[in-house]
């Protein structure tokens, strides 16, 4: 048996609308979303890593493009920021997400990656971002829509000989470019709460009234507040600062008192579960979603029988033993070989893309999880224990791996025309040893 699941691709839950004025806007909605916790020399926090993924998964089903940083070091938050600009270039929608520790000092907003040592102010413009130069990231892309949400209020957690120019809490940032809101967890100058539970209150409040049809986003943010202040017992009160040009809603609006629902998408079966054939839904699919972007150095092209493919990664795992663990790995037929992700952490968030040379019939995909070349390398590194299936029709859908080296086989209910395939890491089974999470084969399976 090579899988015990069975779901259907689902499109999004509700279709976000925005009303702006005249012009029609360019397609795009892309979210940078960041939880650092595991910080190596100052306190650690337990919940943004849970808050990054919780808005995440709830922007992914508003039909956000995600990229996602858990844990982030420098060189993640740099790599993020690079691709972030570049997919915000004209969006809709560029919005960013942040929860973990944020500084202010000398009146700057500071957000730290988990491998910041700061001994002395100097350390900052080196080893800390600048909390200004993701509003310079947003405005210069031309977006629209500019939305930055701070969960990053906590207790400060430089040392004491930091103490001068330090404040408490995160300083006043000005929303001066028009389109833009800013939204902090509590009031400039006070500490936002990490919560008890599994996520904050600002971030529990925000996700679970995000999607709420004919919410407009200042009320939406009205909502919050109220949320926060009687769940802190009025000791936490969430700010916002915006220069909104008309009005949005992340949860839509209703026509005619009907909210907007897109189109049904097909049906997704494990081999196993679908002895007797697939279900049928009759889709019809008349427009493809352009491919997400991806640095072009963690790109390979190849050609075989079936046509030209594109295969890139989100991140790359540096060369080790002369080992390369590139996305070619992914279909060379060889288990030995596998796609391993490059970043700190457990590798949530990281993506493949497979990209058709042409709109394709897929019937599906087959995948090995893990690096397989043998049992104990297998367990020592990460593997897929959940992940998200997306198609350029819109279709996406979480798909659910067993811990084991065996080939799993996923098919459609009918052949999907589509121009390109994506898979994202969602949760992972830890590896023994190492923190890296690996695919050793995915591979489409086509029907024209």
């Amino acid at each position: 048996m090579t899988c015990l699941f069975t779901a259907v691709f689902k499109p999004l839950l509700i279709m976000l609308a925005l009303t702006l004025p005249a012009t029609a806007l360019a397609a795009g909605k892309v979210a940078l979303v960041i939880g650092n916790g595991s910080y190596q020399a100052m306190p650690s926090l337990q919940n943004p890593p849970n808050d990054a993924n919780l808005m995440a998964s709830k922007l992914s089903e508003l039909g956000f493009d995600i990229v996602r940083i858990i844990d982030g070091d420098r060189r993640s938050f740099y790599d993020g920021l690079t691709l972030f600009g570049r997919k915000a270039q004209g969006a809709d929608i560029a919005l960013v997400f942040y929860a973990g520790h944020g500084v202010q000092v000398n009146g700057h907003n500071w957000l730290l990656p988990v491998d910041a040592q700061i001994e002395a102010s100097t350390d900052l413009p080196a080893q800390a971002i600048k909390a200004n130069d993701l509003l310079d990231i947003m405005e210069t892309s031309g977006a629209r829509l500019k939305l930055v949400f701070f969960d990053a209020c906590r207790n400060n957690p430089l040392p004491r000989s930091l103490s001068r120019g330090t404040s408490n809490g995160l300083a006043r940032l000005e929303a001066n470019a028009a389109g833009m809101m800013i939204a902090f967890a509590t009031s400039p100058g006070d500490v936002a709460l990490d919560g008890s539970g599994q996520n904050s209150p600002f971030t529990k409040a925000l996700a679970r009234l995000i999607d709420t049809p004919d919410l407009e986003v200042r009320h939406l943010m009205g909502r919050v507040r109220e949320s926060v202040y009687t769940s802190t017992g009025e000791r936490q009160l969430p700010w916002l600062n915006e220069a909104l040009i008309g009005e949005f809603y992340f949860g839509g609006r209703s026509s005619g008192g009907t909210s907007q629902r897109p189109k049904a998408s097909p049906q997704i079966t494990s081999a196993a579960q679908s002895p007797s054939g697939d279900q049928s839904m009759g889709l019809t699919i008349t427009r493809h979603n352009p491919a997400p972007l991806y640095a072009r150095s963690l790109c390979n092209r190849s050609s075989t029988n079936n046509g030209t493919f594109e295969f890139c990664a989100s991140s790359i795992l540096d060369p080790q033993y002369g080992n390369r663990y590139g996305p070619a790995n992914l279909v060379d037929g060889k288990n030995a070989t596998a796609w391993v992700e490059g970043v700190s952490g457990n590798g949530s968030g990281e993506k493949v893309l497979i990209s058709f040379d042409r709109p394709r019939l897929l019937s599906g995909f087959r995948i090995v999880n893990g690096y397989a070349k043998n049992e104990d390398i297998f367990l020592k590194n990460a593997r897929i224990h959940t992940a998200l299936v997306k198609l350029s029709d819109g279709s996406n859908e979480t798909i659910s791996l067993p811990d084991d080296m065996r080939t799993n086989r996923f098919a459609f209910s009918e052949p999907v025309e589509t121009s390109w395939m994506e898979i994202e890491i969602g949760t992972v089974f830890p590896g023994d040893k190492y923190t890296d999470t690996a695919i050793s084969e995915f591979l489409p399976i086509f029907a024209d």
